[in-house]
């Protein structure tokens, strides 16, 4: 009996060495998702007239986000 479990064992081992196509690491890989090297950009970039930052609003809102999680 020790020798039947040693041999299918032994044949498992061998089994999973095997140089089959159907690999265990594929995972069924079907490329659904986006492909991040065709993204295509409607507008090229460009730079603002200056690169001066707005002056700080004390008491007002923030320009960037008007409602911050922290006022709610």
């Amino acid at each position: 009996m020790r020798a039947f479990a040693l041999s299918g064992i032994a044949l498992a081992l061998l089994a999973a060495c095997s140089r089959n196509e159907g690999s265990l690491r594929d995972f069924g890989t079907t490329n659904v998702g986006p492909a991040e090297m065709s993204l295509v950009i409607a507008d090229p970039l460009q730079m603002p007239p200056t690169l001066d930052l707005p002056p700080p609003t004390p008491g007002q809102t923030n320009r960037a986000n008007p409602r911050p999680a922290s006022a709610r």
